[in-house]
């Protein structure tokens, strides 16, 4: 019999089920309650209102999401560990048979959190990292005592031997404490991961926006962090096709916020399908059909740009920053015109 790695089965499976337009993935923000400020998030409250999903709620999605034959669900937030119920939310999501990703600040782990993911078998653990030190991870969080809290969770996690990846959103202010972030991670037998790309909130407030770096120091950080940078162009498995909307929302993943609406993903918040009146089902119909007929006009230039190959834009960005899915927004056709002439200078074809 052919045995395989878990990695390379999910990624069978989403070939497989983006050939089918069926879903095998969805991210869940069970809240946007959290007990961090981050400056650079895109969560649009940080608080949890009345309106969210209740208990019976949530559990009635998680049903019809394994119904539906959904695989992946990726609970997160806000910060998902506020929410009182997160012990039967998980449970109940093993019982249904759908394996569990959570993301979290790690600021919130106790033993019976770190008991909880060992007993639902949770798959992933994604930890938020703000920056190695305390006075740059509380600049970022804007919470005093934020940062130890941190690292008591962190630990505690990595401890118990749990599948963690810690993640870093790279900002104007942490940048220059990646490597020493990496060392926290790394120190912790810890896998590390960095992101420079920032967005505004999904309600479009741009102010995110004034924390995000330039595309030439974003090059520089990749040229300084990435050891097979400039070999080959990047390599985006969410940009593989020739669809306007390129990413897999529609094709085999989707999104459901705090507030029970059915999204593209987290970050391209619509069409807002009522989850409360409507079924999961319905609402996959009506989400393959707002990508369907979503189609560009006269100011898209993504067919006849030279550095479409290099570009990190996707539609919910232009979507979020002006509201028209058409428009090249000028940061990501500078990273793309920077990164297209670094590769062009370090390609071994190039004549001397």
């Amino acid at each position: 019999m052919k045995q395989i790695d878990a990695d390379t089965f999910l990624a069978e499976l989403s070939s497989k089920a983006r050939h089918r337009r069926q879903p095998e993935g969805v991210t869940f923000e069970l809240t946007y309650g959290c007990n961090l400020r981050c400056v650079h998030c895109f969560n649009p409250t940080h608080r949890a209102l009345p309106q969210e999903l209740n208990t019976s709620e949530v559990l009635r999605l998680v049903d019809q999401l394994a119904a539906f034959g959904v695989l992946t669900v990726t609970f997160t937030g806000g910060e998902p560990t506020l929410r009182p119920d997160i012990a039967a939310i998980l449970r109940h999501s093993r019982r249904m048979g759908l394996l569990i990703r959570v993301l979290v600040n790690a600021t919130r782990v106790t033993p019976t959190f770190v008991s909880l993911l060992r007993e639902t078998g949770t798959e992933q653990i994604c930890v938020s990292i703000y920056g190695a030190t305390e006075t740059t991870y509380e600049q970022m969080t804007a919470v005093p005592g934020s940062h130890a809290a941190f690292l008591r969770g962190l630990t505690m996690l990595a401890e118990a031997n749990l599948p963690v990846i810690v993640r870093m959103p790279v900002t104007t202010l942490n940048h220059h404490e990646i490597d020493a972030c990496r060392r926290v991670a790394e120190h912790l037998g810890l896998q590390f991961q960095y992101c420079s790309d920032i967005t505004p909130t999904v309600t479009g407030n741009l102010a995110p926006l004034e924390y995000r770096l330039s595309p030439a120091r974003k090059i520089a950080i990749d040229q300084d962090t990435l050891s097979n940078w400039g070999a080959a162009p990047i390599d985006d498995t969410c940009r593989s096709t020739d669809e306007f909307i390129e990413c897999d929302c529609g094709y085999t993943r989707f999104a459901i916020t705090p507030y029970g609406e059915m999204n593209l993903c987290t970050a391209f918040p619509i069409p807002r399908y009522d989850l409360r009146t409507g079924t999961v089902a319905e609402g996959w119909a009506l989400i393959k059909q707002t990508v369907d007929q979503a189609h560009p006009n006269n100011r898209y230039e993504c067919k006849t740009c030279e550095v479409r190959e290099y570009c990190r834009q996707g539609r919910n960005d232009a979507w979020l920053e002006t509201g028209d899915m058409s428009v090249c927004l000028p940061h990501y056709k500078q990273w793309a015109d920077l990164e297209h002439r670094t590769h062009a200078l370090l390609d071994p074809r190039r004549p001397n």
